[in-house]
Protein backbone atom coordinates (compact mmCIF):
# COMPACT_ATOMS: atom_id res chain seq x y z
CA UNK A 1 0.00 0.00 0.00
CA UNK A 2 1.21 3.50 -0.76
CA UNK A 3 0.17 6.64 1.13
CA UNK A 4 0.83 9.96 -0.56
CA UNK A 5 2.04 12.35 2.15
CA UNK A 6 4.75 14.96 2.68
CA UNK A 7 5.92 14.41 6.29
CA UNK A 8 7.45 17.07 8.49
CA UNK A 9 10.47 15.70 10.30
CA UNK A 10 12.73 17.75 12.53
CA UNK A 11 15.92 16.91 14.38
CA UNK A 12 16.20 19.15 17.44
CA UNK A 13 19.51 19.69 19.20
CA UNK A 14 20.06 19.33 22.93
CA UNK A 15 20.13 23.08 23.39
CA UNK A 16 16.59 23.33 21.92
CA UNK A 17 13.34 22.06 23.29
CA UNK A 18 14.12 18.34 23.15
CA UNK A 19 16.74 16.39 25.08
CA UNK A 20 19.73 14.55 23.65
CA UNK A 21 18.91 14.69 19.94
CA UNK A 22 15.68 12.65 19.71
CA UNK A 23 13.88 12.42 16.35
CA UNK A 24 10.86 14.73 16.50
CA UNK A 25 7.89 14.69 14.14
CA UNK A 26 5.81 17.86 13.65
CA UNK A 27 2.11 17.05 13.24
CA UNK A 28 0.05 18.84 10.65
CA UNK A 29 -2.78 17.97 8.32
CA UNK A 30 -1.59 16.85 4.92
CA UNK A 31 -3.06 15.47 1.68
CA UNK A 32 -3.60 11.78 2.35
CA UNK A 33 -4.43 9.28 -0.43
CA UNK A 34 -4.24 5.49 -0.22
CA UNK A 35 -3.12 3.46 -3.21
CA UNK A 36 -2.31 -0.23 -3.40
CA UNK A 37 0.38 -1.29 -5.88
CA UNK A 38 -0.19 -4.46 -7.87
CA UNK A 39 1.28 -6.31 -10.81
CA UNK A 40 -0.36 -8.56 -13.34
CA UNK A 41 -1.08 -9.06 -17.01
CA UNK A 42 -3.62 -8.47 -19.74
CA UNK A 43 -6.09 -11.14 -20.79
CA UNK A 44 -8.99 -11.41 -23.21
CA UNK A 45 -12.52 -11.28 -21.83
CA UNK A 46 -13.56 -13.84 -24.43
CA UNK A 47 -11.39 -16.57 -25.92
CA UNK A 48 -11.64 -19.97 -27.61
CA UNK A 49 -9.99 -22.54 -25.37
CA UNK A 50 -7.55 -25.01 -26.96
CA UNK A 51 -7.21 -28.24 -24.95
CA UNK A 52 -5.14 -31.39 -25.23
CA UNK A 53 -7.06 -34.15 -27.05
CA UNK A 54 -9.15 -36.44 -24.85
CA UNK A 55 -7.50 -39.84 -25.09
CA UNK A 56 -7.60 -43.04 -23.06
CA UNK A 57 -3.82 -43.28 -23.36
CA UNK A 58 -3.34 -40.88 -20.45
CA UNK A 59 -0.53 -38.33 -20.34
CA UNK A 60 0.90 -37.16 -23.66
CA UNK A 61 4.14 -35.32 -24.37
CA UNK A 62 4.26 -32.12 -26.41
CA UNK A 63 6.63 -32.44 -29.35
CA UNK A 64 6.18 -29.02 -30.95
CA UNK A 65 4.31 -25.76 -30.35
CA UNK A 66 3.63 -22.82 -32.63
CA UNK A 67 5.23 -19.53 -31.47
CA UNK A 68 3.19 -17.71 -28.87
CA UNK A 69 1.40 -14.52 -29.96
CA UNK A 70 1.65 -15.56 -33.58
CA UNK A 71 -1.36 -14.99 -35.82
CA UNK A 72 -2.80 -18.34 -36.93
CA UNK A 73 -5.36 -19.16 -39.58
CA UNK A 74 -8.14 -21.72 -39.35
CA UNK A 75 -6.63 -25.18 -39.86
CA UNK A 76 -3.07 -24.17 -38.95
CA UNK A 77 -1.27 -26.59 -36.65
CA UNK A 78 -0.98 -25.18 -33.13
CA UNK A 79 0.56 -28.13 -31.32
CA UNK A 80 1.91 -31.55 -32.16
CA UNK A 81 2.27 -34.40 -29.67
CA UNK A 82 4.85 -37.16 -29.54
CA UNK A 83 3.25 -40.28 -31.02
CA UNK A 84 6.21 -42.67 -30.88
CA UNK A 85 4.96 -44.48 -27.79
CA UNK A 86 1.49 -44.92 -29.31
CA UNK A 87 2.98 -46.06 -32.62
CA UNK A 88 4.98 -48.73 -30.77
CA UNK A 89 1.85 -49.80 -28.90
CA UNK A 90 -0.09 -49.92 -32.16
CA UNK A 91 2.54 -52.12 -33.84
CA UNK A 92 2.61 -54.41 -30.81
CA UNK A 93 -1.16 -54.75 -30.91
CA UNK A 94 -1.04 -55.52 -34.64
CA UNK A 95 1.52 -58.25 -33.96
CA UNK A 96 -0.60 -59.65 -31.14
CA UNK A 97 -3.67 -59.59 -33.39
CA UNK A 98 -1.78 -61.50 -36.13
CA UNK A 99 -0.74 -64.11 -33.53
CA UNK A 100 -4.34 -64.41 -32.32
CA UNK A 101 -5.57 -64.83 -35.91
CA UNK A 102 -3.05 -67.65 -36.42
CA UNK A 103 -4.19 -69.25 -33.16
CA UNK A 104 -7.76 -69.15 -34.44
CA UNK A 105 -6.74 -70.84 -37.71
CA UNK A 106 -4.80 -73.55 -35.88
CA UNK A 107 -7.54 -74.08 -33.32
CA UNK A 108 -10.18 -74.28 -36.04
CA UNK A 109 -8.10 -76.88 -37.89
CA UNK A 110 -7.69 -79.01 -34.75
CA UNK A 111 -11.38 -78.73 -33.93
CA UNK A 112 -12.41 -79.69 -37.46
CA UNK A 113 -10.05 -82.66 -37.41
CA UNK A 114 -11.41 -83.89 -34.09
CA UNK A 115 -14.98 -83.34 -35.22
CA UNK A 116 -14.39 -85.25 -38.45
CA UNK A 117 -13.03 -88.19 -36.46
CA UNK A 118 -16.10 -88.23 -34.22
CA UNK A 119 -18.42 -88.00 -37.22
CA UNK A 120 -16.64 -90.92 -38.92
CA UNK A 121 -17.06 -93.02 -35.78
CA UNK A 122 -20.74 -92.08 -35.67
CA UNK A 123 -21.14 -93.08 -39.31
CA UNK A 124 -19.50 -96.47 -38.79
CA UNK A 125 -21.56 -97.21 -35.69
CA UNK A 126 -24.73 -96.18 -37.51
CA UNK A 127 -23.97 -98.66 -40.33
CA UNK A 128 -23.12 -101.46 -37.90
CA UNK A 129 -26.29 -100.87 -35.89
CA UNK A 130 -28.38 -100.73 -39.07
CA UNK A 131 -26.87 -103.98 -40.22
CA UNK A 132 -27.43 -105.56 -36.81
CA UNK A 133 -31.08 -104.42 -36.76
CA UNK A 134 -31.81 -105.61 -40.30
CA UNK A 135 -30.09 -108.98 -40.13
CA UNK A 136 -30.72 -109.96 -36.56
CA UNK A 137 -32.14 -113.56 -36.45
CA UNK A 138 -33.80 -114.63 -33.25
CA UNK A 139 -35.24 -117.92 -34.53
CA UNK A 140 -33.92 -120.76 -32.34
CA UNK A 141 -34.43 -123.14 -35.21
CA UNK A 142 -31.75 -121.35 -37.16
CA UNK A 143 -29.41 -120.03 -34.46
CA UNK A 144 -28.62 -121.16 -31.00
CA UNK A 145 -29.85 -119.24 -28.02
CA UNK A 146 -26.28 -118.19 -27.16
CA UNK A 147 -25.80 -116.73 -30.63
CA UNK A 148 -29.13 -114.92 -30.38
CA UNK A 149 -28.20 -113.47 -26.94
CA UNK A 150 -24.79 -112.38 -28.25
CA UNK A 151 -26.42 -110.67 -31.23
CA UNK A 152 -28.86 -108.80 -28.97
CA UNK A 153 -26.00 -107.69 -26.71
CA UNK A 154 -24.06 -106.44 -29.72
CA UNK A 155 -27.08 -104.45 -30.91
CA UNK A 156 -27.53 -102.88 -27.46
CA UNK A 157 -23.83 -102.05 -27.31
CA UNK A 158 -23.99 -100.34 -30.71
CA UNK A 159 -27.03 -98.32 -29.59
CA UNK A 160 -25.18 -97.18 -26.45
CA UNK A 161 -22.09 -96.36 -28.47
CA UNK A 162 -24.24 -94.42 -30.93
CA UNK A 163 -25.73 -92.38 -28.06
CA UNK A 164 -22.27 -91.76 -26.57
CA UNK A 165 -20.80 -90.55 -29.87
CA UNK A 166 -23.81 -88.27 -30.45
CA UNK A 167 -23.32 -86.78 -26.96
CA UNK A 168 -19.58 -86.44 -27.58
CA UNK A 169 -20.26 -84.65 -30.85
CA UNK A 170 -22.66 -82.19 -29.21
CA UNK A 171 -20.37 -81.68 -26.18
CA UNK A 172 -17.32 -81.17 -28.37
CA UNK A 173 -19.24 -78.71 -30.56
CA UNK A 174 -20.24 -76.70 -27.48
CA UNK A 175 -16.72 -76.66 -25.98
CA UNK A 176 -15.12 -75.86 -29.33
CA UNK A 177 -17.61 -73.00 -29.78
CA UNK A 178 -16.55 -71.68 -26.36
CA UNK A 179 -12.86 -71.91 -27.23
CA UNK A 180 -13.43 -70.18 -30.54
CA UNK A 181 -15.54 -67.55 -28.80
CA UNK A 182 -12.69 -66.72 -26.42
CA UNK A 183 -10.26 -66.42 -29.31
CA UNK A 184 -12.72 -64.25 -31.26
CA UNK A 185 -13.21 -62.03 -28.21
CA UNK A 186 -9.43 -61.75 -27.80
CA UNK A 187 -9.13 -60.82 -31.47
CA UNK A 188 -11.86 -58.18 -31.11
CA UNK A 189 -10.10 -56.68 -28.10
CA UNK A 190 -6.90 -56.38 -30.13
CA UNK A 191 -8.83 -54.77 -32.96
CA UNK A 192 -10.55 -52.31 -30.60
CA UNK A 193 -7.21 -51.35 -29.10
CA UNK A 194 -5.73 -50.76 -32.56
CA UNK A 195 -8.76 -48.65 -33.50
CA UNK A 196 -8.39 -46.62 -30.32
CA UNK A 197 -4.67 -46.07 -30.90
CA UNK A 198 -5.34 -45.15 -34.51
CA UNK A 199 -7.86 -42.52 -33.37
CA UNK A 200 -5.36 -41.18 -30.85
CA UNK A 201 -2.65 -41.02 -33.52
CA UNK A 202 -5.02 -38.99 -35.66
CA UNK A 203 -5.34 -36.52 -32.77
CA UNK A 204 -1.62 -35.89 -32.40
CA UNK A 205 -2.03 -32.55 -34.12
CA UNK A 206 -4.17 -29.72 -32.76
CA UNK A 207 -5.38 -27.31 -35.43
CA UNK A 208 -6.75 -23.82 -35.01
CA UNK A 209 -10.58 -23.81 -35.18
CA UNK A 210 -10.56 -20.25 -36.54
CA UNK A 211 -8.29 -17.28 -37.18
CA UNK A 212 -6.82 -15.58 -34.13
CA UNK A 213 -3.85 -14.61 -32.00
CA UNK A 214 -2.31 -17.61 -30.24
CA UNK A 215 -1.75 -17.22 -26.50
CA UNK A 216 -0.62 -20.08 -24.27
CA UNK A 217 -2.34 -20.58 -20.92
CA UNK A 218 -0.29 -20.86 -17.73
CA UNK A 219 -1.13 -23.54 -15.17
CA UNK A 220 -1.66 -22.94 -11.46
CA UNK A 221 2.13 -22.76 -10.99
CA UNK A 222 2.42 -20.01 -13.58
CA UNK A 223 4.13 -22.30 -16.12
CA UNK A 224 3.17 -22.18 -19.78
CA UNK A 225 3.25 -25.24 -22.08
CA UNK A 226 6.59 -26.08 -23.68
CA UNK A 227 8.04 -28.77 -25.91
CA UNK A 228 8.76 -31.93 -23.92
CA UNK A 229 6.15 -31.16 -21.27
CA UNK A 230 3.58 -33.79 -20.32
CA UNK A 231 -0.10 -32.81 -20.38
CA UNK A 232 -3.25 -34.61 -19.31
CA UNK A 233 -6.16 -35.33 -21.65
CA UNK A 234 -8.45 -32.30 -21.80
CA UNK A 235 -5.90 -29.98 -20.14
CA UNK A 236 -6.13 -26.37 -21.34
CA UNK A 237 -2.96 -25.38 -23.17
CA UNK A 238 -3.81 -22.29 -25.21
CA UNK A 239 -6.42 -19.76 -26.21
CA UNK A 240 -7.40 -17.86 -29.31
CA UNK A 241 -8.45 -14.61 -27.62
CA UNK A 242 -10.67 -11.86 -28.91
CA UNK A 243 -8.28 -8.92 -28.53
CA UNK A 244 -11.08 -6.44 -29.17
CA UNK A 245 -12.15 -6.79 -25.52
CA UNK A 246 -9.22 -6.96 -23.13
CA UNK A 247 -9.11 -6.90 -19.33
CA UNK A 248 -6.36 -6.76 -16.72
CA UNK A 249 -5.66 -9.31 -14.03
CA UNK A 250 -3.77 -7.92 -11.04
CA UNK A 251 -2.31 -9.63 -7.97
CA UNK A 252 -2.24 -7.84 -4.62
CA UNK A 253 -0.12 -9.09 -1.72
CA UNK A 254 -2.34 -10.53 0.99
CA UNK A 255 -1.24 -8.19 3.80
CA UNK A 256 -1.73 -5.12 1.59
CA UNK A 257 -5.19 -6.06 0.32
CA UNK A 258 -7.13 -3.51 2.38
CA UNK A 259 -10.59 -2.31 1.35
CA UNK A 260 -10.43 -3.87 -2.12
CA UNK A 261 -13.84 -3.67 -3.74
CA UNK A 262 -15.54 -3.54 -7.11
CA UNK A 263 -15.72 -0.07 -8.62
CA UNK A 264 -12.38 1.20 -7.30
CA UNK A 265 -10.36 3.21 -9.83
CA UNK A 266 -7.13 1.72 -11.14
CA UNK A 267 -4.32 3.43 -13.02
CA UNK A 268 -2.20 1.10 -15.18
CA UNK A 269 0.75 1.03 -17.53
CA UNK A 270 2.48 -1.70 -19.48
CA UNK A 271 6.08 -2.44 -18.60
CA UNK A 272 6.85 -2.23 -22.31
CA UNK A 273 5.11 1.16 -22.68
CA UNK A 274 5.42 3.08 -19.41
CA UNK A 275 4.81 6.34 -21.28
CA UNK A 276 1.27 5.31 -22.25
CA UNK A 277 -0.80 4.95 -19.07
CA UNK A 278 -4.44 3.92 -19.12
CA UNK A 279 -7.23 3.52 -16.58
CA UNK A 280 -9.74 0.95 -15.43
CA UNK A 281 -12.05 -0.10 -12.60
CA UNK A 282 -12.12 -3.16 -10.39
CA UNK A 283 -14.71 -5.64 -11.68
CA UNK A 284 -14.21 -8.37 -9.08
CA UNK A 285 -11.94 -9.47 -6.24
CA UNK A 286 -11.16 -13.10 -5.44
CA UNK A 287 -12.70 -14.19 -2.12
CA UNK A 288 -9.51 -15.95 -0.99
CA UNK A 289 -5.79 -15.35 -1.56
CA UNK A 290 -3.66 -17.92 -3.35
CA UNK A 291 -0.05 -18.63 -4.23
CA UNK A 292 0.90 -17.64 -7.77
CA UNK A 293 4.51 -18.81 -7.89
CA UNK A 294 5.82 -22.30 -7.36
CA UNK A 295 7.73 -22.57 -4.11
CA UNK A 296 6.66 -19.08 -2.99
CA UNK A 297 4.55 -19.16 0.20
CA UNK A 298 3.42 -15.55 -0.32
CA UNK A 299 -0.26 -15.37 -1.21
CA UNK A 300 -2.05 -12.83 -3.38
CA UNK A 301 -5.61 -11.67 -4.01
CA UNK A 302 -6.54 -11.80 -7.69
CA UNK A 303 -8.27 -8.65 -8.94
CA UNK A 304 -10.02 -8.41 -12.31
CA UNK A 305 -10.05 -4.96 -13.90
CA UNK A 306 -12.18 -3.67 -16.78
CA UNK A 307 -10.42 -1.13 -18.99
CA UNK A 308 -11.86 2.25 -19.86
CA UNK A 309 -10.42 2.09 -23.38
CA UNK A 310 -9.15 -0.59 -25.76
CA UNK A 311 -5.98 -0.53 -27.85
CA UNK A 312 -5.54 -3.53 -30.15
CA UNK A 313 -2.01 -2.41 -31.04
CA UNK A 314 -0.72 -2.36 -27.45
CA UNK A 315 -3.07 -4.68 -25.61
CA UNK A 316 -1.80 -8.20 -26.20
CA UNK A 317 -2.81 -11.13 -23.95
CA UNK A 318 -0.10 -11.96 -21.45
CA UNK A 319 1.65 -8.60 -21.51
CA UNK A 320 2.85 -7.65 -18.03
CA UNK A 321 1.69 -4.45 -16.38
CA UNK A 322 1.82 -2.41 -13.19
CA UNK A 323 -1.27 -1.05 -11.51
CA UNK A 324 -2.12 1.29 -8.66
CA UNK A 325 -5.52 0.78 -7.06
CA UNK A 326 -6.96 3.97 -5.58
CA UNK A 327 -8.57 2.98 -2.29
CA UNK A 328 -9.16 6.50 -0.99
CA UNK A 329 -8.75 9.83 -2.74
CA UNK A 330 -6.52 12.50 -1.24
CA UNK A 331 -8.01 14.19 1.83
CA UNK A 332 -6.59 16.45 4.53
CA UNK A 333 -5.83 14.18 7.48
CA UNK A 334 -3.59 14.06 10.49
CA UNK A 335 -1.03 11.27 10.06
CA UNK A 336 2.13 10.08 11.78
CA UNK A 337 4.85 7.57 10.88
CA UNK A 338 4.01 4.08 12.05
CA UNK A 339 7.28 3.84 13.94
CA UNK A 340 6.13 6.59 16.33
CA UNK A 341 3.10 4.58 17.53
CA UNK A 342 3.44 1.93 20.23
CA UNK A 343 0.96 -0.60 21.60
CA UNK A 344 0.46 -2.02 25.08
CA UNK A 345 -2.54 -3.65 26.76
CA UNK A 346 -4.61 -3.29 23.57
CA UNK A 347 -4.16 0.49 23.50
CA UNK A 348 -2.05 2.64 21.19
CA UNK A 349 0.03 5.58 22.35
CA UNK A 350 2.73 8.04 21.29
CA UNK A 351 5.28 10.12 23.18
CA UNK A 352 4.07 13.72 22.99
CA UNK A 353 6.72 16.41 23.51
CA UNK A 354 5.12 18.90 25.88
CA UNK A 355 6.48 21.20 28.62
CA UNK A 356 10.03 20.30 27.59
CA UNK A 357 9.47 16.58 28.22
CA UNK A 358 7.88 13.53 26.61
CA UNK A 359 4.50 12.41 27.85
CA UNK A 360 2.86 9.11 27.02
CA UNK A 361 -0.40 9.94 25.22
CA UNK A 362 -3.04 7.48 24.07
CA UNK A 363 -4.36 7.87 20.51
CA UNK A 364 -7.12 6.40 18.37
CA UNK A 365 -5.84 5.15 15.03
CA UNK A 366 -7.50 5.15 11.62
CA UNK A 367 -6.27 3.76 8.35
CA UNK A 368 -2.76 2.39 8.31
CA UNK A 369 -0.16 0.63 6.20
CA UNK A 370 3.46 -0.40 6.48
CA UNK A 371 4.71 3.19 6.88
CA UNK A 372 2.01 5.62 8.13
CA UNK A 373 -1.11 5.65 10.23
CA UNK A 374 -4.00 8.12 10.53
CA UNK A 375 -4.65 9.75 13.91
CA UNK A 376 -8.38 10.04 14.59
CA UNK A 377 -8.12 11.45 18.11
CA UNK A 378 -5.55 12.10 20.85
CA UNK A 379 -3.36 14.58 18.94
CA UNK A 380 -3.82 17.89 17.14
CA UNK A 381 -1.97 19.68 14.40
CA UNK A 382 1.11 21.59 15.53
CA UNK A 383 2.08 19.13 18.27
CA UNK A 384 5.35 17.24 18.24
CA UNK A 385 5.94 13.56 18.98
CA UNK A 386 8.97 11.34 19.26
CA UNK A 387 9.77 8.87 16.54
CA UNK A 388 11.53 6.60 19.04
CA UNK A 389 10.49 4.83 22.22
CA UNK A 390 11.07 7.11 25.25
CA UNK A 391 10.16 4.56 27.89
CA UNK A 392 13.78 3.94 28.92
CA UNK A 393 15.17 7.33 27.92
Amino acid sequence: MKILVIPSLFLLSACGKAPESPLIYQLEKQPFAIEIPAEGELFAAKATVISAPVSRNGVQNIAWLAPEFSVVKAGDIIARFDGEAMQIKSRNQENEMAITQQEIIEKQGLLNKELDAINRDIGMVDQEKLFADNFSIDDVRIRSKLEIIDSLQNTAYLASKQEYLTWKNESFSDSSAGDMGLLEMKLQQRQDKITQLSASLNQLEIKAPHDGLLAYKANWRGEKPRAGQSVWPGQKIAELPNIQEMKAKLFVIENEAIALAAGKDVSLYLFAHVDKPFKGKIASVAPFPKSIKRGDPQKYFEVEVTLEQQNSELFVPGRKLQGNILIEKAQEKLIVPLQSVFTKDNSSYVYLFKDNKFQRTEVVLGQTNLSHVEIISGLTAGQQISLTNQEHS
